[in-house]
């Protein structure tokens, strides 16, 4: 593992999901469909442990994804 993954893989998994909804419409149309709601990723995982342990990060991410994709759709850009 690189020595600067901890710092990293945040980042590196929001570019992975959003490049799997930038990819697959339905997929991004289901989560566009969830709304406002929160998003809860509770499953063991490689990701999901040692000191981010319970903290949702994917759950969140997803979240940040759907925000992304609903501005996207409304006309905004970054």
């Amino acid at each position: 593992m690189r020595p600067d993954w901890p710092d990293l893989r945040l980042t590196a998994m929001h570019a992975v999901l959003r490049a799997k909804f930038d990819q697959h419409a339905t997929l991004a149309d289901v989560l566009v469909g969830t709304g406002d709601a929160r998003i809860e990723y509770n499953v063991s995982s490689a990701f999901r442990s040692g000191r981010a342990k319970g903290r949702n990060w994917v759950g969140r991410l997803l979240e940040l994804v759907r925000s992304e994709l609903i501005a996207q759709r409304a006309g905004f850009r970054p």
